[in-house]
């Protein structure tokens, strides 16, 4: 699972910022800034001399954000191609794939073979020591990174985090306008969905079988649940963790929230719940309410709007 390597050091002089500045090539509208642009990302502070050439995407919501924004052209790298929502991806042709899947993240290596003077990701752990490493480290080598502000360890989530974010990283790109309509799109979708009645509890189940796991209501899809009308039966864990089959059917939720991931896909999650033995009395269970959800749907990014109608539609039903 380990895939970070030996970094070389030669390769670390040329990402400096006067070496690794990129082609003048990019999109006709995300206009070079005049003057430097600082930001502040997960309570550090980010200062970019011009607006970015060669990008990073290390995680596929990440990616779907550059493409809202018409910077394909600003594209260096990616990851996971595959899995980008259908009108956004026909807008990585041509752009290289450096890891066909975002789990494990890609180490320091196989970013820095993609010549990158920023990297944008979705998840903490694309910083972590067994993937690209410290975010300070890597600014000192010449290349920026931001992290989508509702994944930032120890912040709880909110949706507006999202409008944040992108309007913070058209600020960076000097695409104001297109932030600012990607926002106002995004804000409406969103505000358009009609919660459900009844507040119904719900379980937001992460994966695993000994124990299940909860993405915690410090997590995105915390906000997701209450926006769509729902309410966590877990407001005490604030981050992903493991909890108990036990604490599940004493809390008996109304509704079971399944994220379908690659290592345990919805249908044979919902499968097992259905079968276990300790469950049978959930009312969940009883009356086969369960919500799949794709992953990638509970994370900060453009899919927000498609996942409050998925939970609604399953609260309701």
């Amino acid at each position: 699972m380990n895939r970070t390597a030996a970094f070389v050091s030669a390769l670390a002089l040329c990402l400096s910022l006067a070496a690794c500045g990129g082609s003048d090539e990019g999109t006709a509208d995300a206009a070079e800034t005049a003057e430097p642009v600082k930001i502040e990302n997960c309570g550090a502070a980010y200062t970019f001399a011009k607006a970015p050439e060669r990008v990073v995407t290390s995680s596929t919501v990440a990616t779907e954000v550059i493409l809202a924004l018409g910077l394909k052209d600003r594209l260096a790298g990616t990851v996971a191609a595959k899995d980008i929502v259908p009108e956004h991806a026909s807008g990585l042709e041509g752009v290289k794939v450096i890891a066909e899947s975002a789990f494990p993240p890609p180490s320091k290596e196989v970013v820095y073979s993609a010549n990158p003077d920023l990297v944008v990701s979705g998840y903490p752990d694309d910083y972590g020591d067994k993937a690209m490493g410290d975010r300070a480290t890597l600014r000192e080598e010449g290349v920026n990174t931001y992290l989508l502000s509702a994944n930032c360890p120890g912040h709880k989530a909110k949706v507006d985090d999202v409008y944040a974010d992108i309007t913070a990283l058209g600020k960076v790109f000097g695409v104001e306008q297109a932030a600012e309509d990607l926002v106002a799109g995004l804000k409406g979708d969103t505000d358009a969905v009609e919660p459900v009645g009844g507040r119904p509890k719900v379980f937001d189940y992460a994966g695993g079988r000994d124990k299940p796991a909860t993405a915690g209501s410090n997590a995105l899809i915390d906000d997701l649940i209450a926006r769509a009308g729902g309410e966590n039966i877990f407001p005490d864990v604030t981050s992903y963790k493991q909890v108990s089959w036990e604490e599940v059917v004493k809390r008996d939720p109304d509704v079971i929230v399944v994220e379908d991931q690659a290592f345990e896909p919805a249908d044979e999650a919902i499968a097992f719940m259905k079968s276990f033995g300790p469950l049978k009395g959930v009312t969940a269970v009883k009356e086969n309410r369960f919500v799949a959800v794709p992953v990638n749907d509970t994370q900060p990014g453009i899919r927000g709007p498609r996942a409050l109608k998925t939970l609604v539609a399953g609260f309701g039903g």
